[in-house]
Formats: C-alpha cells, sequence, structure tokens
C-alpha cells in the first residue's frame, strides 16, 4: 500500500526527524510508524520513556487522521489517554493506529504501540479537532 502524501509531508516534520520515526503504512484511515530505540530515549532502567511511547502514538493518530482529510484542513490533538502495558525494553518499537470514528469536526482515533515481539506495550485513544488551514 503506499504512503499518502500528507503523511509523507507529516514524517518531514522536524520532530519526526529528531527522533528517526520510519512510515510504514499511512492511508485510508491507517498508520503504522517503526522506531529505532535510542540511548537517549531510555531512563536510567534501560525502559523507554512513557513522553516517547505517547508521542509515537499520538503521530500515529494524527497521521491515520491526516490521510483522510481535504487539502485544506489539518488536526489536532484535543486529548490522550494512555494505558501503559508493559516496560518497552529492546531496539525497536512499532505503532499501529487507525480511526475509531471520523466525525466532520471531531475525530476519535485509537492505537497500539509494540515492542519488537510484537508484544503489545500501550494503547491510546485520542479525540482530535478538524481546523481549516488558514
Amino acid at each position: 500500500m503506499s504512503i499518502h502524501p500528507r503523511v509523507e509531508a507529516l514524517a518531514q516534520g522536524d520532530v519526526w526527524k529528531l527522533l528517526g520515526v520510519n512510515v510504514l503504512k499511512g492511508n485510508e484511515g491507517e498508520c503504522e510508524l517503526e522506531l529505532n530505540v535510542k540511548k537517549e530515549f531510555t531512563q536510567s532502567f534501560g525502559t523507554v520513556h512513557g513522553g516517547i511511547i505517547a508521542t509515537l502514538l499520538d503521530m500515529g493518530m494524527a497521521a491515520a487522521i491526516s490521510s483522510t482529510l481535504d487539502q485544506d484542513k489539518y488536526s489536532n490533538t484535543i486529548d490522550l489517554h494512555i494505558n501503559y502495558l508493559r516496560p518497552m525494553l529492546g531496539e525497536t518499537m512499532s505503532v499501529k493506529a487507525s480511526i475509531v470514528k471520523r466525525g466532520r469536526r471531531i475525530t476519535v482515533a485509537s492505537a497500539g504501540a509494540y515492542n519488537e515481539e510484537g508484544k503489545q506495550i500501550a494503547s491510546a485513544t485520542g479525540n482530535f479537532m478538524i481546523l481549516d488551514k488558514n
């Protein structure tokens, strides 16, 4: 499946580049991201910091939504709810995100974060406001 141009544009953003986020899929309301875990992303215990996990989950949901928007629209996170299920250890983390309900002004999305063994490390839901570009 090809990657939607809007998702490709997001992946060129400064934060995406800083973290080194790779887009594996991003079209038709779904997105898959991958992140190679750097030492700088870990806490003193060797686990990935929860804020990095949250950021990747938010990015995945925003990209899934972006793949469905007209060029004159964008989305902005209203809220983000995360359940951390287990510590993230390992070298690669992935996120799979999709739209739960697409509304005219508010869209609900969900995402899961996984370690390289495919075990889920976190789940998230978020509400996103659809806005006009000016």
